[in-house]
Order: C-alpha cells, then sequence, then structure tokens
C-alpha cells in the first residue's frame, strides 16, 4: 500500500490516469472536501455591508479562496461577497462562479491573485511551503484555517466568521453541525455494518485511510471502511489486496459516464472476482462534493452515505427474498 503525498482526497484522487482531461478536473472538484446540498446551510444574504473591514480597521476585506470547502464556508456564513479570487475547483454554491479563479486548489497562481488585490488569502493546505513568505512580504496576510477532519469544520467556520464580522452567522452554523453530529454519534448502530471499500478513480484503486474525511463520515453514516487499517489519508492499494479484503459494498468516489457504476467493473478481469460487483454492489452518490468535502454541508454527506447504504439494504433483502422462490422454480 502506498501512500498518496498530499493530505487532501481532493488533490490526490485527481491523479490517476488522464489527468488533464475536462471529466478527471470535474473529478477532482468532488473531493477535498475533497471530497461532497443542504439549501438550509446556504443562509440568505447576511445583513453586513460588503464593505466589512478587518478586526483591526484597515481596509475593506477583499479575500482570495485556495480550498473549495473554505469558499463554501464563507458563502454559508454570508461572507461570500468579500471574495475577490478562488480556486478553479470552487464551484458550489453557483454564485462563487462569478469569483475570478486565481489558481488551482491549494496553487495559486501570483499573477492573478496580486490582481485580485486580496487583503487576504485563505488556505488549508498549499502546494507551495514558500509562498505565505512571499505573500506576507507583499503584505498580504496568509490566513491557515485547519479543515481537513470532521472536527475541523465548526472551528473554521468559527475562525472566519471572527475574520469576516459574520460572528452570530458562524457560531449558529456551527452550532448545527455540532448538533447534528452529535445526534449521527449518538444513533443506535445498525444490526450488520456494511463493509465499504472506497474508490476514488475508475482506472487505479486508491482508498481512504482511517483519519480521512469520508471515513470519518461512512463511519457516521452505520458502515465500516476495510481501508480503516492503514493510517494515511488516501492511498494506493492492489487489485489483490481488494480481493483479499472482500468487501460487501464498492462506494465509487468519482465522476462516472455510465447509469449503473458496477457496469465499470462487470467487464474487467480481476475486478469481476470480486462478490459485491458480482452482486452488483456498487454506488456512487448524489452530490460527490457534499460527501468529500470537509465543510458546512457535512451532515448532507453524512445523509447520503446512509441513503446508499439504505438503497444497498433494500437491495440485499430482495435477494433474498427471491433466492427461495428460484430455489423452488428450479426443482
Amino acid at each position: 500500500m502506498r501512500p498518496l503525498k498530499h493530505s487532501s482526497g481532493a488533490r490526490q484522487a485527481s491523479r490517476p490516469g488522464s489527468r488533464d482531461t475536462p471529466r478527471f478536473r470535474r473529478t477532482a472538484r468532488w473531493r477535498v472536501w475533497l471530497g461532497l446540498a443542504v439549501p438550509a446551510l446556504l443562509l440568505g444574504p447576511a445583513g453586513c455591508s460588503p464593505r466589512t473591514t478587518a478586526r483591526d480597521g484597515a481596509s475593506p476585506l477583499r479575500l482570495v479562496s485556495t480550498a473549495p470547502n473554505l469558499t463554501e464556508s464563507l458563502f454559508a456564513i454570508g461572507a461570500g461577497e468579500l471574495l475577490v479570487g478562488r480556486s478553479d475547483s470552487c464551484d458550489y454554491p453557483p454564485e462563487a462562479r462569478s469569483v475570478p479563479a486565481v489558481g488551482g486548489f491549494g496553487t495559486p497562481w501570483l499573477e492573478p491573485l496580486l490582481a485580485a488585490r486580496p487583503t487576504h488569502v485563505l488556505e488549508s493546505v498549499l502546494a507551495d511551503p514558500d509562498l505565505p513568505r512571499r505573500l506576507e512580504a507583499l503584505h498580504i496576510p496568509v490566513v491557515h484555517v485547519p479543515c481537513a477532519r470532521l472536527d475541523d469544520i465548526p472551528a473554521a467556520l468559527l475562525q472566519l466568521g471572527t475574520l469576516t464580522g459574520r460572528e452570530a452567522r458562524s457560531q449558529s452554523l456551527a452550532a448545527d453541525i455540532r448538533t447534528g453530529l452529535a445526534a449521527a454519534r449518538a444513533a443506535p448502530p445498525p444490526a450488520r455494518r456494511a463493509r465499504v471499500a472506497l474508490l476514488f478513480a475508475a482506472d487505479s484503486p486508491i482508498t481512504a485511510g482511517r483519519h480521512a474525511f469520508i471515513a470519518e463520515l461512512l463511519r457516521l453514516a452505520g458502515a465500516d471502511n476495510v481501508g480503516d487499517g492503514a493510517a494515511a489519508d488516501y492511498y494506493r492499494v492492489s487489485l489483490e489486496w481488494l480481493l483479499a479484503q472482500d468487501p460487501d459494498i464498492l462506494l465509487c468516489l468519482f465522476e462516472t459516464a455510465v447509469r449503473e457504476p458496477a457496469d465499470l467493473f462487470a467487464a474487467q478481469t480481476g475486478w469481476r472476482a470480486l462478490a459485491a460487483v458480482r452482486a452488483r454492489r456498487v454506488y456512487t452518490v448524489a452530490d460527490l462534493n457534499a460527501v468529500c468535502r470537509p465543510g458546512p454541508r457535512v451532515l448532507e454527506g453524512i445523509a447520503q452515505l446512509r441513503a446508499v447504504l439504505a438503497q444497498d439494504a433494500a437491495r440485499a433483502s430482495d435477494a433474498r427474498l427471491r433466492r427461495p422462490a428460484a430455489h423452488t422454480l428450479n426443482e
């Protein structure tokens, strides 16, 4: 098992296969966070003026976000109008797309970033560790907002609320998320927990370790991740490893062009040996970004995973009901 270099699912899982195709650029956007449809979380316009100033009374805030989950969080607390730049992966809510892109996820381009005249650059992880020093030399503070784990989300919202003057909105949303997570943790466990293999690409087996955000969500949804034995967030595995794990379910966390995700694997030698493929227990989710981005839609992400598990339980139940009838008919 080979751990991937970066800590973000969005950056790691977009590497296999044709790395610069539109399909794989779209695939990267689900993940970080990667990586993830709750209108209630996207609150209406804040009562604050767009000319909100920094806490020290300096110039009006002009923010650049280098991560999709931070962009979502700003809009969720009513501070989206302060954005003057975003990564090209920042695609939610739809209003975010009207903000000029100044680079990729965690990889801002210096020239367009400076052209946006930001007062602050927000980041969770940067590909270039030297960038903060270069921007600080230009008197542009880089604000680190830790948000890679489940329990980072409320604190990240509060940090952004303090920066932007949206304390009330951020406190309310953070409290709602804490309450929802507590309820998920207190929910009665299912009678049988399905064993799930999380897959991030169709042509290269990449899965998630126990500390990855999506693995945390899966446990709260009521299933077990077969990759939990690894400490790395995201890592490559072999088909032989998957066969040895023999998961109940394959969960595809990438965009597919087929209606039935099982069709991706049913015709491939080796993959057909997996019981999950033969039983067509292969699924995806309604919104990859809501599931894979550690941000304000986290509760919707849990709900989507639970919907997949409920769909699988219903399919398994139908198969059990049909089995005796087929046996009698053969006799």
